[in-house]
């Protein structure tokens, strides 16, 4: 027989067997957890789609499936499913069919969960137990099991419980019955406290720095306790690095002395800027913070604010409360001189204030004294008020610079007597919210509202800083600063006892950091209830600088007479 007679005989005796195929796998019966188990297990997945150049092979991964199903199925609770595997040829292509019926749930009849240790009493530990999804009679799914053994592990280190262990922790099966022991034996020895707590060397008091912790000595030593100390302290901007930890290697019976171990900020910080924004112009800022300015932590911070409209000089000296993280005492200065085209102002007012953390909402009670010169139309009038004033505001979202879902509200209420050094009795509320709302990763919707009304009997002794004004970058956009209002008699907008304004933007951003918006503002100052809104639209580029957004926007004014003209705006700062 010659050589070429061989060859040929051997491909015409098999000649499937020497030409590859792909590989297809299809599995029902199952739910999609189910199935992805299966895969995940499943020998000869690694085969799926690809050539089969050993048929040999695949018959033997094929082989495998069904003892591979059943161990795939049992973390479920299924233990005695029926399975139909085949594996078929159709041309050069290998087709694996597996059909599954997982059966009945292989059901809890023993569950035996004790405590020992003095978490025996407490009530944490027995909250959790009765919420375990892994019950008497409910099905063995190991995947509860495991969850329910790393949940009393973490709840042990969590409040205190450092010598906790499992004793016994074990499943048995009985397929004869079909039923499952289930054993948890939870040994939680004893609960440690909290000791002495001590500071590494700082300009502070202790006792001071001890106000910021939320826990005493006797307390029970939780994580989430010296986390929060630790980001208190950090959040006050005297230390650059602060570490709380439990010294155990000097803890004495169930004692655990606390350490904090601080590194400080510098004690002055200066900065500076420079800006523009088409409400100001040009504009400049000279700031220094004292960090700390004795051994109890108060503080004392000046800023100078310089444009071509408003220059504004204010100090504030501040003194923490009883709560340093929420309460704060603050003695106020501020000085402004303000030139716009509709107002010329001239101030100055000391105050005190005190602030408070009321749940999600910040409490702040002021009383200023204030001195104002305000010019219209050529006529300068000087007013004096001692104004009470309380503020409400909340800001709700996880991330301020880079906000996909949130909103910020605040209500103010504030008032003067002319029993009480002042030039007129006025009582003024104002409303401000701001939300935002990301239909996807790219495309954001930004509302605004502000409102406000004022009651005073004769409306011209109120300053301007008192008076309401609409339009510019954040009221109405397609108008100048301020340029919206009640007119006198020479045309010039002396503002009004009421505001209204609303805002509605679209966001899309095409980049990481670039995107482009559409907006409609909408609005006015009045004094009656007959309101005449002025409304701008415009679209507006957007570059979010690690600093927060910038914002460069095109606005038209639909007013008769004004719609041809175009109003650039300009302005930096955070959404919310």
């Amino acid at each position: 027989m010659t050589l070429t007679r061989l060859i040929l005989l051997i491909l015409l005796s098999s000649p499937l067997e020497l030409l590859a195929g792909n590989l297809t796998i299809t599995i029902d019966g199952v739910n999609e957890e189910q199935e992805i188990n299966i895969r995940s297990v499943l020998s000869i997945e690694q085969l799926k789609n690809l050539e089969v150049i050993n048929p040999s092979r695949l018959r033997y991964l094929h082989n495998l499936a069904e003892d591979e199903i059943k161990t795939a199925l049992q973390p479920l609770g299924f233990y005695q499913p029926q399975i139909n595997a085949e594996l078929n040829k159709a041309e050069q292509d290998w087709h694996a069919h597996y059909s599954i019926t997982p059966g009945k749930l292989l059901l809890i009849s023993k569950f035996d969960v004790q405590l020992s240790g003095a978490a025996d009493k407490d009530i944490a530990f027995k909250q959790l137990l009765a919420k375990t999804t892994l019950k008497l009679g409910s099905p063995l799914i190991h995947s509860q099991y495991e969850q329910l053994k790393k949940q009393l592990s973490s709840l042990a280190v969590e409040r205190g419980y450092y010598q906790a262990k499992l004793t016994l922790h074990r499943v048995e099966v009985n397929l004869k019955e079909y039923s499952a022991t289930v054993m948890l034996h939870f040994d939680s020895g004893p609960r440690f406290n909290i000791g002495e707590i001590s500071f590494a060397p700082n300009p502070f008091d202790d006792e001071y720095l001890k106000s910021y912790a939320s826990f005493s000595p006797g307390d029970p030593v939780q994580n989430s306790s010296l986390i929060d100390l630790q980001s208190a302290l950090i959040d006050s901007d005297y230390f650059q690095r602060v570490e709380v930890r439990p010294l155990w290697n000097q803890m004495s019976d169930t004692e655990v002395p606390v350490f904090v171990d601080l590194e400080t900020n510098k004690r002055t910080k200066y900065h500076a800027g420079l800006g523009y924004g088409t409400d100001t112009g040009a504009r400049t800022k000279l700031g220094m913070t004292k960090r700390w300015v004795n051994h109890q932590g108060h503080q004392f911070n000046t800023q100078l604010l310089a444009s071509e409209i408003i220059t504004n000089l204010s100090a504030e000296y501040s003194i923490p409360g009883e709560n340093p993280r929420e309460d704060r005492y603050a003695i106020l200065f501020n000085l402004m001189d303000e030139n716009s085209d509709s107002v010329e102002t001239r101030s100055y007012s000391i105050g005190i204030s005190k602030q408070q953390q009321r749940g999600r909402w910040q409490q702040v009670i002021a009383l200023n004294y204030q001195q104002e010169e305000s010019t219209f139309s050529g006529v300068t009038d000087t007013s004096y008020f001692l104004i009470p004033q309380i503020t409400y505001s909340t800001i709700s979202t996880r991330d301020r610079l880079r906000i996909k879902n949130g909103y910020s509200l605040s209500t103010q209420l504030r008032g003067s007597s002319q029993t009480l050094l002042s030039t007129e009795d006025f009582v003024q509320l104002r409303l401000n919210a701001k939300g935002i709302y990301s239909l996807s990763n790219n495309i954001r919707l930004l509302g605004r509202a502000e409102a406000g009304t004022t009651w005073v009997d004769d409306f011209d002794l109120l300053p301007a800083s008192l008076r309401f004004f609409a339009g510019g970058d954040n009221s109405v956009r397609g108008y100048d600063y301020q340029s919206l209002g009640p007119r006198n008699a020479s045309n010039d907008v002396i503002g009004g006892r009421n505001l209204v304004v609303g805002s509605a933007e679209i966001e899309y951003r095409f980049k990481e950091n670039w995107g482009v918006a559409a907006f409609i503002d909408s609005g006015n100052a009045f004094d009656d209830v007959d309101v005449s809104l002025h409304t701008g639209i415009g679209i507006g580029l957007r570059w979010f600088s690690p600093v927060g957004p910038v914002r460069f926007d095109l606005a038209v004014p639909q007013d008769n007479g004004d719609s041809n003209s175009v109003h650039l705006h300009f302005n930096l700062g955070a959404d919310l």
